[in-house]
């Protein structure tokens, strides 16, 4: 990463760069926020635009903005995709997964692009990412993100996506690293990614029981399902729940998000009258 900053031109503070398996100062994974704390200081302290930071074995990307503060890898999504939408005749299409924000769909079709949700997963997304020769790119909340514009293979790799970041962000002028991801996705009010215990052989069975608990609502069940609420008073999308089981642990993964704090909590309350009496999810509710 370093020496692709130097290339670029770009004045740089490096943080842990030697390779260390024991991993000393925080786990690889940055895109949860305890492992961006140091990053998000020193560029406080260095007066930088932003922090990038990659994971262990650079696959995926995670950032902080100007002032310190984590960016969700939904929100970089919603950043690369208005900058290439446009950029490639006859290819318009932007693939995200089921754990994304509802603004990056909203990003996406602000820019002129036709939005696409999938199945979360590296292989589900290359997969999609193959079957669709007009797609710009594919990306996922995990960090993962697979350019398919200028020639580039579809995969996902660290380095090429900070340097597509920095590209774009050479062309902002005076502009700050928060203000731009706030035009273009703004912070919801979440719950987060919550992790509901559950036995393996109830996982599927209680999916789709809460899929019928929403029946009533319009749902995706593209990975579980991930049901959309509208507005009590105009027919535009208010917030969704998502409901899936995860493919390695004994567990379901729930996330809500809404646009504003009220909505959050009256759509809580209506998972909490339907889904309750299926499963405990006194952890999402908290």
């Amino acid at each position: 990463m370093s020496k692709l900053l130097d290339m670029m031109g770009c004045e740089h503070i490096d943080l842990y760069c030697d390779w260390d398996s024991s991993e000393p100062n925080h786990g690889a994974d940055p895109t949860r926020p305890k492992n961006m704390l140091d990053l998000g200081k020193a560029v406080v302290e260095n007066g930088c635009e932003f922090g990038l930071g990659a994971d262990g074995d650079g696959d995926r990307l995670g950032a902080v903005d100007e002032n310190g503060e984590f960016v969700y890898p939904d929100r970089l999504i919603a950043l690369l995709a208005d900058d290439v939408v446009g950029s490639e005749e006859g290819k318009d299409l932007l693939i995200y997964d089921v754990k994304c924000s509802m603004n990056v769909e909203k990003a996406i079709l602000a820019a002129g692009g036709r939005p696409m949700m999938a199945k979360t997963g590296h292989s589900f997304m290359k997969r999609v990412l193959a079957e669709n020769p007009d797609a710009l790119m594919a990306a996922e909340m995990s960090g993962h993100i697979f350019m398919a514009d200028r020639g580039w293979y579809g995969f996902d790799c660290s380095l090429y996506n900070a340097a597509r970041i920095l590209e774009l962000w050479s062309r902002k002028n005076d502009s700050k690293f928060s203000v731009e991801l706030d035009r273009l996705a703004p912070n919801l009010p979440t719950t987060g990614e919550v992790k509901i215990p559950c036995p393996e052989n109830k996982k599927l069975e209680i999916v789709e029981a809460i899929r019928q608990a929403f029946s009533d609502f319009e749902s995706s069940t593209i990975d579980g399902v991930r049901v959309r609420f509208s507005s009590q008073f105009e027919d535009q999308q208010s917030g969704w729940f998502l409901a899936r089981k995860s493919n390695t642990e004994p567990i379901l993964v729930m996330r809500v998000e809404a646009v504003n704090q009220s909505e959050l909590s009256r759509i809580l309350n209506l998972i909490e009258q339907r889904v309750s009496s299926l499963i405990d999810i006194s952890k999402l509710l908290v």
